[in-house]
């Protein structure tokens, strides 16, 4: 089943089935067992998106006592990124390529209850989707598990038995559409996105039943108001999002279909409004010819595009989680030329009396939204360092009058140097030679080079008002190429290009730097970055906080785990693991003691490059394997 919104009797009669009280439509077993800081029941801990957990006995006073309590080789040898779930007794783990769950019994540290293994085709999913064999996260409610494999199976296990209770299907593996396992549950569904927008996929959500697995709904971010859900809820802050047919109009001709815009981050959830906030990914193709009027670059006094903008790509998204109708939305990079997808995790708290949205956003500045009407609260500023946008004669990055972001015509693309000659007549041949292989003059580079960051769970923390995470210091060139659409293969139409010489990489004040990445904390009040860490090699890792000031994170510069200090971001304790790790730690508590639990994965054991590192080369240190640790405090 394939059902598109429109406000019909059915839709109506769902939400009031589902109940008329905003608070009565968050799973009430997912909150009593959320403010158990025991349990761990979803990705990043709570509906908020904070992934803090207010257990207390690890400090940092004795976390360098933290030892090994039991461990278990998972025997997959790839990226793991969803993080375990502990409920009472039972931690749950799903695997990558191919997407297995177990349960572990506690009380026999970690013996498997049993084992899932889906009907899954993972060479055809690994071929038709972008970027790994991942799912990125379990679910619990109601004595059931959830998930999502790549290939686009949407799952529901009995908790206790590992019995398949449902099974939908919700994407075409065959058409680059999968599933990243980006979920979340509110009230009885279960709600999720799609990925693929690197191959035409066009960018939706999706509401399955809980207890049947039936699909309720499905939402796209980009076509006509009827298939976005665009209606008498839709009430936008920005006039750009105010006209008839914004997620329509904003294209050219019918390149919404190929739109990506695919909803693979993670979801946070307002019990109270009964909205949940999700953004979407990079614009499909990246060539941006192929969604405009040929060649156009229009912008306004600051800066500001005004069309084509390809609503809505690379966009926040707060919706009602009955019915899954839009409620309001912002375009965080228009017309997108440089894969700035935002599938990054929005925070939700309080901060002056008002409840906020917040994203460290990857196209390299910080916001804070109402998160009722998508107000900018803030003036966004530069968390990590990018080109895309200039200062207006404010100094401010984004106009907050119409919330166009002020933008940089000289890190923009065109596919055709005539194009570009009317706008930049004189960029051709100013970073790449005209003896480039496959020389066009339309070749150019761009901070922050796909991503200031990727996909990878924040942390907020209550007690000292900091967000944290991690970032990329790179930037990226690139040439716009021309093509056409072929269902079942990529559809980027672009190329990635190596300069000359090399490109630096940046610090935000532009400087340049050996180092590759940093861990950033964000003074949410105060509106700045409190402090940075930096790490000579790539370490875009998700983070986790605690109720005393303790950070964990993988450290996947010099192969370590890691607990820093919250206030600083120093190294409080480290342990030699020798691996890789993409997935946020948890903590829980079970026979009245605090554990630590995360997975050090690698499918890569780089064994040819380590023989001849320098001696501090990461890659000296981290070899492949899949094992999940558990740390607690001798005792």
């Amino acid at each position: 089943m394939n059902r598109t919104w429109n406000l019909t009797t059915s839709a109506l009669a769902f939400a009031a089935v589902a109940g008329a009280s905003g608070t009565a439509l968050g799973n009430a077993d997912v909150l009593a067992k959320s403010r158990d800081a025991a349990n761990v029941v979803m990705p990043s801990i709570t509906y908020n998106g904070w992934n803090y957990s207010t257990l207390d006995q690890i400090t940092p006073a004795n976390v360098k006592n933290l030892a090994v309590a039991w461990t278990m080789q998972i025997g997959i040898l790839d990226q793991h990124e969803a993080s375990p779930l502990v409920i009472g007794d039972t931690m749950y783990i799903a695997s990558p390529k191919p997407n297995y769950v177990y349960a572990l019994d506690l009380t026999k540290d970690g013996v498997i209850k049993w084992e899932f293994r889906p009907t899954m085709d993972v060479a055809l999913a690994t071929s038709q989707t972008c970027c790994g064999a991942q799912t990125r996260g379990l679910y619990y409610a109601e004595g059931k598990i959830f998930y999502s494999t790549l290939d686009g199976q949407n799952i529901g296990l009995d908790a206790k038995s590992g019995e398949q209770l449902w099974r939908t299907v919700g994407t075409d593996i065959t058409r680059y559409e999968g599933m990243a396992g980006n979920n979340i549950v509110a009230g009885k569904l279960f709600i999720g996105g799609n990925e693929g927008g690197e191959g035409g996929a066009r960018g939706k959500v999706q509401a399955y039943n809980i207890d049947t697995g039936r699909q309720q709904w499905v939402m796209y971010n980009m076509g006509p108001n009827n298939e976005v859900g665009i209606g008498p809820k839709f009430k936008p802050f920005y006039a750009d999002d105010k006209k008839p047919n914004p997620a329509l109009e904003s294209w050219f001709g019918d390149s919404w279909k190929r739109g990506g815009g695919t909803s693979w981050g993670y979801f946070t959830f307002d019990p109270e409004l009964n909205m949940f906030y999700y953004a979407t990914g990079n614009c499909g193709p990246w060539n941006p010819d192929y969604r405009r009027e040929w060649g156009k670059f229009d912008l306004d006094a600051n800066g500001g595009l005004a069309d084509w903008r390809s609503n809505y790509c690379a966009s926040q998204m707060a919706r009602d989680a009955t019915t899954g109708e839009l409620i309001w939305a912002y375009n965080y990079t228009p017309q997108d030329h440089w894969d700035i997808d935002e599938p990054l995790i929005t925070p939700l708290l309080e901060l002056g009396g008002k409840k906020i949205a917040i994203k460290a956003a990857r196209n390299g500045l910080f916001y804070q939204f109402d998160r009722v009407t998508g107000e900018i609260l803030n003036d966004p500023f530069m968390h990590t360092y990018q080109d895309m946008f200039k200062k207006d004669a404010q100094g401010k990055w984004v106009n907050r009058t119409t919330g166009r972001p002020n933008y940089n015509i000289n890190v923009a693309y065109w596919s055709d140097l005539a194009d570009q000659q009317k706008y930049l007549p004189n960029r051709a041949g100013t970073q790449f030679p005209s003896t480039f292989a496959g020389y066009t003059g339309t070749e150019n580079c761009y901070y922050p080079g796909t991503n200031a960051r990727n996909w990878d769970n924040d942390a907020y923390s209550p007690k000292t008002g900091m967000l944290y995470f991690s970032n990329s210091l790179n930037g990226g060139c690139q040439r716009m190429i021309k093509g056409d659409y072929v269902p079942g293969q990529g559809y980027t139409l672009r190329t990635s290009l190596n300069l000359p010489g090399g490109l630096p990489n940046k610090l935000v004040d532009g400087t340049n730097t050996p180092n590759e990445s940093q861990f950033v904390a964000i003074d949410v009040a105060g509106n700045k970055t409190a402090w940075t860490r930096n790490f000579r090699y790539s370490n875009q890792v998700p983070v986790m906080a605690t109720a005393t000031d303790l950070l964990f994170s993988c450290g996947n510069d010099s192969g370590v785990f890691r607990a820093m200090d919250a206030k600083t971001g120093n190294d409080l304790w480290t342990f030699k693991w020798g691996s890789r790790c993409r997935q946020s730690p948890i903590t829980y508590s079970f026979g009245g003691k605090q554990f630590v639990a995360v997975i050090a994965s690698s499918a890569s054991a780089n064994t040819a490059v380590a023989a001849n590192a320098a001696p501090d080369d990461a890659n000296r240190y981290r070899r492949s394997g899949s094992t999940l640790y558990v740390f607690k405090l001798p005792g």
